[in-house]
């Protein structure tokens, strides 16, 4: 994925696993975690030269037998799959999704993303805005909270009340 500079005015290519990940789940189902990357989200490195203004990607990892879990997003979501296979709930609708297949979320919709396949799934979050909130059934780790904010000046972070 090619990225265009504000500044420099220069393509580069920017490697969505390369960035650090986090390790997100729930404390009381061993089978609800991903590994997050949010390469081109606000508040991550190399986010204040590739972000486009109005745009954030987020990059998971779901290994086999696991899922993220059941949440509501405050904005519509494009779901692509890079790769592997994925069954995606949306609303009361399960589709099978496999590399390079998407599918779009409306806002506020819940789903969730389950690996249905025997190796790593990978998966980029489309969102047409560079602040969400992602509301879940349950607490996410490390987050210790099942409310997760990503804003403009700062990364994933939780709605705690510290």
């Amino acid at each position: 994925m090619a990225t265009t500079s504000k500044d420099a005015g220069t393509a580069r290519a920017v490697d969505l696993d390369r960035f650090e990940g986090v390790d997100v789940y729930q404390e009381r189902d061993e089978r609800a975690r991903i590994r997050g990357y949010f390469p081109l989200s606000p508040g991550t490195p190399n986010a204040s030269d590739v972000t486009p203004e109005e745009l954030m990607v987020v990059s998971m990892e779901i290994e086999p037998d696991h899922y993220l879990p059941s949440h509501r997003d405050s904005n519509e979501e494009l779901l692509v799959v890079t790769a592997g296979r994925v069954d995606a709930t949306i609303g009361d609708e399960t589709i099978s999704l496999e590399n390079g297949q998407c599918a779009v979320v409306p806002e506020m919709e819940p789903h969730g993303i389950a690996n249905s396949g025997d190796e790593t799934a990978r998966i980029l979050g489309i969102f047409p805005n560079t602040e969400l909130t992602a509301t879940f059934e349950e607490p996410l780790h490390p987050f210790g909270t099942n409310v997760v904010e990503i804003h403009r000046d700062a990364g994933p972070e939780s709605d705690r009340d510290d």
